[in-house]
């Protein structure tokens, strides 16, 4: 098994209601499907439903990954997706009056021994930083990746697109029907010693990329976390319309750390007290 050290942080911003969740597990060795599961959900649908969503896709995710039958982990992933997808679907059928357009966004990171597997549908981003550089890995699935296409091959103006109303607009979440976008890559990407991985839901885009990398580039020294930083650094933007900001943190370690926490005993505490920091495996 890696060494894996994570931090996660999440926040409320000027929203009435949290709408975000996430999960962290700790995979058994046996289970040989990678070390660390990280889950992220962004909520949508109004009133209780959005947080009903993410709640419920977060902790189906987590009970599905390690009982699913599959030969490789992308295969694992997509098909406890699918599994999430049809609870989704059932939740909905129970109450459509209250919970119809019900529905999140989910992004899910494995870290295993040979790199990073993720599974992700919506706009929550996934980043690596790697030598000193930030890249998001994976598609980003509103509307607005269609305006930068369309500004990119000039038929609107970067302006325009800036000014869209609908450039927030999903155009693929987990609702419980049919899929229609989903980033899957079938093969890991490697990973190499002091590597951040960022997680985080679209809250976090107050901060452009330069910012982000900054944070990051500001190790993990001192009492506050990159991803208490982060909070912070969107917390000062004083932005009123702030959206739930959700940010999971992991740095791959050199070697073994000397302390092993349960990361699925972890995860059950923040449920119930909310509780969060930096934790090693």
């Amino acid at each position: 098994m890696g060494a894996w050290v994570y931090d996660a942080v999440i926040g409320q911003g000027r929203r009435a209601r949290q709408e975000d969740d996430y999960g962290v597990f700790e995979l058994p060795p046996e289970l040989d499907a990678g070390d660390l599961l990280l889950v992220l959900a962004d909520g949508m649908g109004g009133a209780q439903a959005g947080a009903q969503a993410s709640a419920l896709a977060v902790r189906s995710f987590i009970e599905t990954y390690d009982r699913v039958i599959a030969d490789a982990i992308p295969e694992r992933l997509e098909r406890t997706l699918m599994h999430v997808n049809e609870r989704m679907a059932w939740e909905v059928a129970t109450d459509p009056d209250q919970l119809g357009g019900m529905g999140c966004t989910l992004l899910a990171v494995v870290l295993a021994v040979e790199g990073l597997y993720w599974i992700s549908v919506g706009d929550s981003p996934l980043w690596l930083w790697q030598r000193g550089r930030l890249r998001r890995l994976n598609q980003d699935h509103a509307y607005r990746s269609v305006l930068a296409h369309q500004v990119s091959h000039g038929e609107i103006s970067a302006a325009d697109a800036a000014q869209h109303p609908d450039r927030n607009a999903l155009i693929s979440a987990l609702t419980g029907d049919e899929l229609d976008l989903v980033d899957l890559p079938r093969q890991a990407r490697t990973l190499e010693p002091g590597d951040q991985i960022l997680l985080a839901s679209d809250g976090v885009l107050t901060l452009d990329e330069r910012e982000i990398a900054a944070v990051l580039a500001g190790g993990v020294s001192g009492e506050a976390g990159p991803c208490q930083r982060l909070l912070a650094a969107v917390t000062a933007r004083q932005c009123a319309y702030q959206d739930n900001i959700t940010v999971l943190w992991v740095r791959s370690a050199r070697a073994p750390a000397p302390v092993k926490v349960s990361l699925w005993r972890r995860w059950w505490q923040r449920l119930e007290r909310g509780q969060t920091g930096e934790q090693v495996s």
